[in-house]
């Protein structure tokens, strides 16, 4: 088959359309929203509920990148917290962010908080992390 240069270059410009057209279909974010966690003791770690997709991904997406945030109260003792995706956590370095350290991870899996009180932090009375919320970028 004998193509003309142009027809070659607009078959070429058709085919990249696709595969990129291909690779944005399976970009995308989704965002989970949690209740609170109760902290009342120091040095006991405690577990938000799963924060889940809304809706199904593609198969094979992959964890690009998280933002995360929670709440503390005003005048709580600052405390240890960490983002998971099944057995895989990584430390957080406050109330909100962003991290890619969970990058490559499987997107369509839920994810949870732990936080933790320091040895010698306990506070004067149980307080509530509350907002907890994750977005989750995709590819």
């Amino acid at each position: 088959m004998n193509m003309g240069k142009r027809s070659l270059g607009l078959v070429l410009l058709a085919c990249s359309l696709v595969v990129s057209g291909l690779g944005m279909a399976a970009s995308g974010s989704w965002v989970g929203t949690g209740q609170g966690v109760r902290l009342f003791t120091a040095d006991r770690t405690v577990e938000s509920k799963p924060l889940k997709p809304g809706s199904a991904l593609a198969k094979g997406a992959f964890i690009r990148q998280v933002h995360w945030q929670y709440h503390v109260p005003a005048g709580q003792p600052s405390l240890q917290a960490w983002l998971c995706v099944s057995r895989e956590c990584t430390r957080l370095s406050g109330a909100r962010g962003t991290s890619q350290a969970l990058a490559g991870l499987a997107a369509d899996q839920p994810l949870h908080f732990r936080f933790r009180l320091p040895k010698g932090r306990q506070p004067d009375r149980p307080f509530r992390v509350e907002g907890l919320q994750v977005i989750v970028d995709y590819q």
